[in-house]
């Protein structure tokens, strides 16, 4: 299966929740970690890629497309680095910190949308067209799942550019939206996915289903126990959410078939992202959600429907 992260409905986690996920992430292989090629024979995109799953080097093409002396110099980070209390460049991995005006983090409705990694996109270019022909939103998860914040610029530039690349060559469209990697992003990350035209998603709510595979304590019913959870709490009904599930393993995928019913119930709205903002999923003039038509007829009507579009969905 491609290595997508599927968004439905879901909230930040504590910063201790943060912290304990990106150190074990850091101690797990570069890249996807435990993500399973292809297992079948199929029709890889044609033409010359990166290696699959390995953070793709600069290209001076992509660079070019970005002007580095207005991205924030925020540090690169390691697996040793400490979270900085003061938080200076907004580092959301550490203290949950979100820009109003760039980052989309809530919105009014709920979204079902596909953020997938360009090496999968490669190599089962199959299954993305039928997710895409299905009506569901394809967004960027970059290249390699590398954690964005640990890579120079020039290769943050090459990790969503190629992703792109790959997804244009697939589906002929080019997303708007990207996801990035263990939801690792700070200023710098911002800066350069701003100058892209990219608009940077992130998830409020955590079912944890990563856990599944390394945590032997992990009970699958927690999934659907999360959204019962959700959906019952007062505190949560006044706006919508974004919550993180992944496709990349059948057991947790199967559990979709159990939340939507809670969902449904609840009287929650399940849309893609793009639909939920009333916004554009894709550079080009592609609808493949009826909701999409409003978004058309809202960028018609307004001379910069982008910007005021994203900073309202995040206040």
């Amino acid at each position: 299966m491609l290595a997508q992260e599927l968004i439905l409905v879901a909230a930040k986690e504590s910063k201790k929740e943060k912290e304990s996920k990106k150190a074990n992430d850091s101690k797990k292989a570069n890249g996807v970690p435990h993500a399973p090629h292809a297992t079948q024979a199929a029709e890889k995109l044609p033409g010359n890629w990166p290696k699959v799953n390995v953070a793709p080097p600069p290209n001076e093409e992509f660079t070019k497309l970005v002007d580095l002396s207005k991205v924030s110099k925020a540090p690169l980070t390691t697996n040793t680095t400490k979270c900085d209390t003061k938080d200076p460049y907004c580092y959301w991995t550490c203290t949950g910190c979100v820009r109003n005006s760039t980052d989309i983090v809530l919105c009014p409705n709920k979204l079902v949308t596909f953020f997938v990694v360009g090496s999968r996109v490669y190599e089962r270019p199959d299954i993305l067209r039928k997710a895409f022909k299905a009506g569901h939103q394809i967004g960027i998860h970059t290249w390699s799942h590398h954690a964005l914040t640990s890579q120079s610029d020039e290769t943050i530039i090459s990790e969503l550019q190629w992703t792109a690349a790959a997804i244009k060559e697939a589906i002929n469209v080019t997303p708007r939206y990207i996801r990035p990697p263990f939801g690792d992003y700070d200023d710098r990350v911002r800066d350069i996915s701003n100058q892209l035209g990219y608009k940077v998603a992130i998830w409020d709510l955590d079912t944890h289903d990563w856990m599944a595979t390394t945590d032997k304590t992990y009970q699958l019913n927690w999934i659907e126990n999360n959204f019962t959870q959700w959906v019952n709490d007062p505190k949560l009904r006044n706006t919508g959410h974004i919550s993180l599930e992944h496709d990349l393993y059948n057991e947790t995928a199967a559990r979709v078939s159990l939340v939507v019913p809670i969902l449904k119930k609840a009287n929650y709205l399940i849309k893609t992202i793009a639909s939920c903002l009333g916004d554009r999923p894709y550079v080009e003039d592609v609808t493949t959600d009826p909701s999409d038509i409003a978004a058309k007829k809202a960028d018609a009507n307004s001379p910069n429907p982008t910007s005021t579009l994203t900073s309202d969905a995040s206040m």
